[in-house]
């Protein structure tokens, strides 16, 4: 069964006029019910994951400048986004949704995340709409739990 990870906390609220399509991840789960390609069953919810697993991928001091919105206005406008606690914490949730479908995905054959793929995101900084590396922290999370191999 397809297992998509969602939470309403991916529909971020930006200033009138951002460039970032945010809708999107409002749109597409509708869609995808509305298609009849979901149900509801094959969504779930992600949640905060343990700070451990982010920082098998990020610095503690990004991290750290991260969850207490002190980046300085370079590191901001380089993620594109207006920092706020709530863009924050739906960055770590996403990175929980990336984690869990990724588990999903070896149990199942299949898994996404609606808002996963934030692969711009380095160790010590964000960049292009990514603040944190949610493909990284997925496979780092395998990797550790030994549910697959590094070759």
């Amino acid at each position: 069964m397809l297992k998509i990870a969602y939470h309403d906390i991916y529909k971020h609220s930006l200033p009138e006029g951002h460039r970032f399509p945010m809708i999107k991840y409002e749109l597409l789960p509708e869609q995808l019910i509305y298609e009849g390609t979901c149900t509801l069953s094959h969504f779930f919810k992600p949640n905060i994951p343990e700070d451990k697993h982010v920082l098998r991928v990020h610095t503690e001091a990004y991290y750290q400048n991260l969850q207490n919105l002190t980046l300085d206005a370079r590191a901001t406008r380089k993620i594109g986004f207006p920092l706020s606690a709530a863009l924050v914490k739906r960055e770590i949730i996403i990175a929980d949704g990336t984690i869990k479908a990724s588990t999903y995905a070896l149990q199942y054959g299949i898994a996404m995340n609606i808002a996963g793929g934030t692969h711009h995101a380095y160790s010590n900084r964000g960049e292009a709409f990514c603040m944190l590396n949610d493909q990284a922290i997925g496979a780092h999370y395998l990797l550790n739990k030994n549910l697959v191999k590094k070759y």
